[in-house]
C-alpha cells in the first residue's frame, strides 16, 4: 500500500516539476510592480474540480459530463485519439464506446477470458466499488495553457484495469474543459 501511495505522490510531483520546467523557460519576465505571482488564477481550483468531476463520474450523469467536453473535442485513450464533441456525445447517448469505459462495466467489449482473470470495469465502478480509492489533483502551465491533472488511485481485486486513472483539463474562458480522457 505504501508503495502505491509513494508512486502516486511521485507521479504528481514529477508532472508538476516537468510542467514547471517547461513553462518557466517560456514565460516572459513580469515587469516590476505587476505582482502577477500573488494574483489568484481565475476559476475554481483543481481541488474543487477534482471533487466535482469525480462526483459526476460516480453519478453517471451524461449531461453534466458533457459540460466538461469542449467544442473542439477531446483526446481519448492510450493512443490519444482525437474525438469530436459530436462523437463523444453520440457514444454517451447511445451507451457505447466511451460511455462503457466511463460509466458501465457491463457493456465494455473485452477479449474472451479463458482463465479466471478479472473482467474490465468502468471508471465509475472502479471509483465506487474499490476497496481503496484516493484522488489527487495538481495544476500546471504548459505552453501558456493552464492545466489541471486529476488522478484517482484505485485498488479493486475484482476488476482488471488501471490502478491509476488520470484526466487532464485545460482552462478556457468558460471554465475547465477536458483535454484528455484515459
Amino acid at each position: 500500500m505504501r508503495k502505491c501511495a509513494g508512486i502516486l505522490c511521485w507521479l504528481l510531483l514529477g508532472v508538476s516539476v516537468l510542467a514547471f520546467a517547461q513553462s518557466s523557460a517560456e514565460k516572459p519576465a513580469t515587469p516590476a510592480g505587476e505582482g502577477a505571482s500573488s494574483a489568484k488564477p481565475p476559476g475554481p481550483s483543481p481541488a474543487v474540480l477534482e471533487r466535482e468531476f469525480f462526483a459526476v463520474v460516480r453519478s453517471g450523469n451524461i449531461q453534466r459530463f458533457l459540460a466538461y467536453v469542449p467544442e473542439d473535442g477531446v483526446n481519448v485513450g492510450r493512443d490519444a485519439l482525437h474525438n469530436t464533441r459530436a462523437e463523444i456525445e453520440s457514444q454517451l447517448t447511445s451507451r457505447k464506446g466511451l460511455y462503457c469505459t466511463l460509466f458501465d462495466s457491463s457493456c465494455i467489449q473485452g477479449t474472451i477470458r479463458l482463465d479466471a482473470s478479472a473482467p474490465p470495469c468502468s471508471y465509475r465502478d472502479l471509483l465506487m466499488q474499490s476497496e481503496k480509492v484516493r484522488t489527487a489533483s495538481t495544476e500546471t502551465t504548459r505552453n501558456g495553457v493552464r492545466q489541471a491533472i486529476l488522478v484517482a488511485e484505485v485498488h479493486n481485486q475484482k476488476c482488471a484495469g488501471p490502478g491509476l486513472i488520470d484526466f487532464i483539463f485545460n482552462y478556457h474562458q468558460s471554465g475547465w474543459k477536458l483535454f484528455s480522457i484515459p
